[in-house]
Order: structure tokens, then C-alpha cells, then sequence
């Protein structure tokens, strides 16, 4: 019998093993042609058996001489490559240089000027929708389209950011934001998952502004009638899970007794039913009372499942928009002001700064009586606005953004041009790009710090002076015609938030001041650093609010 099964899956191996060594000759070939550094790899990036298995496989990749792995490793790990920093870009001696294997070609890239091809050239490189469609689990997206379709839905969501959004988001945020400081009062200020309430509050935040729904902060945390899980636990849910629900078929979750299966099939259905019943009643409310002035992103969207138009879209459209919208607009902007506060409570002396700045502007002015644009803009041109863009200089929103081209494109690097081959993987790498020596000179490393090093290089008071980075070197929100329509929407919330805190609060470490817990938190915020969709912290870190004296 073993002879036979051996017999069966030797010739198996044997082609399989002939088609790997011509598919990576022939990419090679490619990546020598265009010139650049490559380097080959026998995994590929995006290669959904590797992104499975490599968590399981890398105790034994590591195993292997370092002379063998350190060129190709460290940027195929799809969850890591935050960790690495610029480093892999520092042993490869260059800025821009591809990854060559027998799935594919991946160019990667930390340098400005290349940045800025790749993100405003939108008609020659664009989104790999193939890479981004596990997003689409509700429905189509405006984040995994590309040409008309893309510019179909960003045409209906982008007149929802506007001023007066942004008055909303605002008056909301300094609301929400005392609704949490009462929470935490309850508790006497000890928070010992500040993400928990910061998803919370951003969520609120999102709901108001977007979808006209008002949330509060005891409310939410009750189960509607039908619902097995709260608003907020369905969508934290569905984030946990996307990768399940995306690469198993629904067949297989319905009947499944897996317990991972069961939950992510339960996250879905249960956050499908909340899309549902947004969509309903605002189909009702615009039935009975027709458009209103104060236009929302929900009602954008509806309106155009409603049209009698040519340009009408799916109703699955509209779930997997709002879907997106949720996700990318609570989730970021709370993982933002848990590390930045976080950051704060390590940097004593900024946040003592920081408050004298806050009191300069307001005085003692109620929040709730701050003014937009007014007290906004005074209140982000101080240290408020240098923790946001340190913090995201550090904690990137995303660690890469891809982009891919259909045809072959020319690109200059220091001024020489190189031709891409057709369908390559283009990675700007946002950590790289946010770390580059050139452009964010090295702080010496404390010892409690690891790779990537983000507490030793936490500076935000470089963001005070009058000097701005090259173009291209600081890429929070992306650049060009896909850069984040949400920008200012979540300058605006994390500024409220922020502010309304530090105005009558202080931030300080569960532990304490001393040596070690400062070294705890500094290793919590570095080497406990994850990727799920976003980076988060495997281990929050335990916080304590204090109200200011006097």
C-alpha cells in the first residue's frame, strides 16, 4: 500500500517540483530585467498556504543559518513586517529592491520619491483587488475596487466628509469622550484595557457622524431584541474572524462544529442583521420625509442602491461599503489613541507640556463650550497634533500598502529608470518609510526597548519646529487619488479626545513611575506589537487617569 500511495506522488512531486523551478527562473529573469537589486525567496509573500503556515513554520526557518534566511524572511512574514522596520532595506543596501519567487515578484520600497510614483501614477499602479477581496465578505468595496467601480463608490461617500461632518464628529467626540471619563471615574480611574473603551468610543463617534445613530456608552453595551452579540462585540467580532470567514466557504461555516467556525459564522450573521436594520430604517425615514439636508454616509449610500439610474449599485454594495467604513473608521482611530496615550504615560514631561498648551487655548472653558475650527486648530498646531503625528509615525496605520500594475511601467530610482514586469506586487513599506535614518535620525536605544524601537524614537517634539518632512517620508493616511477621504474626520476625533482628557486628567502607568515598570510598558509597546488587520497590542498596557489638581 505505501508503495503504491509512493508510487502515486512521486511523478506528482516530480511536476510540481519542474513547474516551481521554471516559474522562479522566469520571475528572476524579470526581476534582473528591471535593473534593480533583487533578491530570491522560495516563499511568496502572497501565497495563502505560506500565510497560513509561517507562524508554525518559523521556529524552524529560524533555525536555519541567518546568512540563509535575513535577505528574503523578514518581508515575507505578513504579519511582521512592522517588527522589522527599516532594517531588511539597510542588509539589502537599498531603498527599492524585489523579492523574486516562483508565486511571484514583489517590489518593495521606502523610498520617498518611489512612494510617490506608485501612489499618484493611479492609472498604471493600482489596487490588487485579488490581495484586498477578503475585505469584501459583506459585499463589494470601495477599498478592493479600482477603476470605475471605485470611482462609482468614492463618488458617494466622499460628499459625507464635509464641514459639517466634521462639526458633528467634533461636538460628538468631546461628548463621548466625558461619557468615557465617567466610566473610568467609576473605576477610579484604573483602565486596564484602554482599547477596549477607545474601540468603543470611536465606534460611538463613527455612528453618530455617519449613520445619524446615537449610541451611549451603558446602552450599547445591552443586546437588542434578535441579537446574540451587542453592535459593538458583532463588529470586533467580524475584525477577529475576517480571515476565517474569508477563506472558508459559507457551507462549510453553517455546518462546521469547530468552535472558531461557529463564532466567525455567528459574527457575520449577527453584524449582517445590524446592516440590515441601519439600511431599513433609513429606507423608511427617507420614504416618509425624503432627503434631507444634513446628508450622511448612509444615506449616500442607500439612496444610490434606490436610483433609477444607470449608475444604481447593489444593495451587497451597500453593506459591504458600510461594512468598510466601520471597520477602517472605529478601528484605526482607536488603536491610534490607545498607543498615543499609552506613549504619554511614558513621557511625563510632554504630557506636562501638552496640558499647558491645552490650557493656553481653552483656559477653563467646559469642553463642550470648545469651538470647531476655532479651538481645533489652535489645540493640533500645538503638542496635541505632534503626539497624533508621532504616534502614527510610529504606529502606522497600516505596515504596507500594495499596489500592483497590469502592464509593464517605468519607474526613476536615484534618477536611473527601471521597467516593473507585469503583475508585480508593489509594497511601499510604511514602517520602513517612517523609520528611514535619512529622514528620522536614530535615538541611542534604551535597553528595555526592542526592535522596532518605538519608545526610544517616540519624539514629538520634533513636530513643533517649523521643519516638514521630504514628500513621500511621512504617509499616514497614503497619498495620491487612494489616499484616506477620513483624514481630518480622525484628526478631528483624536484631537476632542485627546484634549478633553488631558485638559482635567492626567495619564500614568498602572505600576507606577519607577524603573520597571517603565521598562514593562516600553516591551509591551515594542516587541508585544501585532498585526490583525491593524497593529494592536497583544498585552495593553495598564493605565491609570488621575484628575489634575488645582
Amino acid at each position: 500500500m505505501f508503495r503504491l500511495l509512493l508510487t502515486a506522488l512521486v511523478p506528482l512531486i516530480a511536476v510540481y517540483g519542474i513547474a516551481y523551478y521554471r516559474s522562479l527562473k522566469r520571475n528572476v529573469r524579470l526581476a534582473r530585467g528591471s535593473g534593480l537589486r533583487y533578491i530570491v525567496s522560495p516563499v511568496y509573500f502572497q501565497s495563502i498556504p505560506w500565510i497560513l503556515l509561517q507562524e508554525a513554520l518559523l521556529p524552524i526557518l529560524r533555525q536555519l543559518p541567518e546568512t540563509f534566511t535575513q535577505s528574503w524572511l523578514p518581508l515575507s512574514l505578513f504579519f511582521r513586517t512592522w517588527g522589522v522596520g527599516y532594517e531588511p532595506f539597510e542588509i539589502a543596501g537599498t531603498d527599492t529592491f524585489i523579492i523574486a519567487s516562483a508565486g511571484g515578484n514583489v517590489l518593495w520600497t521606502c523610498d520617498p520619491e518611489v512612494i510617490l510614483q506608485l501612489s499618484h501614477r493611479h492609472d498604471d499602479f493600482i489596487k490588487p483587488t485579488n490581495m484586498l477581496g477578503m475585505l469584501n465578505i459583506y459585499g463589494p468595496t470601495i477599498t478592493a475596487s479600482e477603476g470605475d467601480e471605485h470611482r462609482r463608490y468614492r463618488s458617494i461617500a466622499s460628499p459625507s466628509f464635509n464641514e459639517n461632518t466634521h462639526l458633528t464628529v467634533w461636538r460628538e467626540a468631546i461628548r463621548q469622550a466625558k461619557l468615557m471619563l465617567e466610566t473610568w471615574d467609576h473605576a477610579a480611574g484604573h483602565v486596564s484595557n484602554l482599547n477596549l473603551h477607545a474601540n468603543q468610543y470611536a465606534l460611538h463617534v463613527l455612528s453618530k457622524a455617519l449613520f445619524n445613530k446615537d449610541m451611549e456608552w451603558e446602552v450599547a453595551l445591552e443586546k437588542p431584541r434578535g441579537h446574540e452579540l451587542t453592535y459593538p462585540e458583532a463588529i470586533s467580532a467580524v475584525f477577529k474572524y475576517n480571515n476565517t470567514l474569508f477563506m472558508t466557504p459559507q457551507t462549510i461555516l453553517n455546518i462546521s462544529p469547530v468552535k472558531e467556525h461557529r463564532l466567525a459564522r455567528q459574527a457575520f450573521v449577527e453584524f449582517r442583521k445590524y446592516l440590515e436594520e441601519m439600511v431599513e430604517e433609513q429606507t423608511q425615514t427617507a420614504a416618509g420625509k425624503g432627503r434631507t439636508e444634513d446628508i450622511n454616509l448612509l444615506q449616500n449610500f442607500v439612496s444610490a442602491a434606490r436610483s433609477t439610474h444607470a449608475s444604481r449599485i447593489p444593495d451587497a454594495a451597500v453593506f459591504g461599503n458600510l461594512f468598510i467604513f466601520i471597520l477602517a473608521g472605529h478601528e484605526t482611530s482607536a488603536n491610534t489613541m490607545t498607543f498615543a496615550l499609552s506613549l504619554l504615560a511614558c513621557r511625563p514631561d510632554f504630557q506636562k507640556a501638552l496640558q499647558t498648551g491645552i490650557d493656553d487655548v481653552v483656559g477653563g472653558r467646559d469642553p463642550t463650550a470648545w469651538t470647531y475650527p476655532q479651538d481645533y486648530t489652535k489645540i493640533m498646531d500645538g503638542h496635541v497634533g505632534a503626539l497624533m503625528n508621532e504616534t502614527l509615525r510610529l504606529y502606522t496605520v497600516l505596515p504596507f500598502l500594495p499596489k500592483t500594475n497590469e502592464k509593464a511601467q517605468a519607474i526613476n530610482v536615484d534618477g536611473v529608470r527601471h521597467v516593473i514586469a507585469p503583475n508585480t506586487l508593489a509594497m511601499i513599506n510604511t514602517s520602513a518609510t517612517h523609520r528611514h535614518p535619512k529622514h528620522w535620525p536614530r535615538p541611542l536605544h534604551k535597553s528595555s526597548d526592542s526592535p522596532p524601537y518605538p519608545v526610544s524614537s517616540f519624539q514629538p517634539e520634533r513636530w513643533l519646529s517649523k521643519h516638514t518632512p521630504a514628500p513621500g517620508a511621512f504617509i499616514p493616511f497614503a497619498e495620491g487619488f487612494r489616499s484616506c477621504m477620513g483624514s481630518r474626520f480622525a484628526r478631528i476625533e483624536f484631537c476632542a479626545a485627546v484634549a478633553t482628557i488631558c485638559k482635567d486628567y492626567t495619564v500614568e502607568l498602572e505600576d507606577g513611575t519607577g524603573p520597571a515598570a517603565l521598562a514593562k510598558a516600553e516591551a509591551q509597546l515594542s516587541s508585544g506589537v501585532s498585526f490583525e488587520m491593524g497593529l494592536k497590542l497583544k498585552e495593553p498596557v495598564a493605565l491609570k487617569f488621575v484628575r489634575r489638581s488645582g
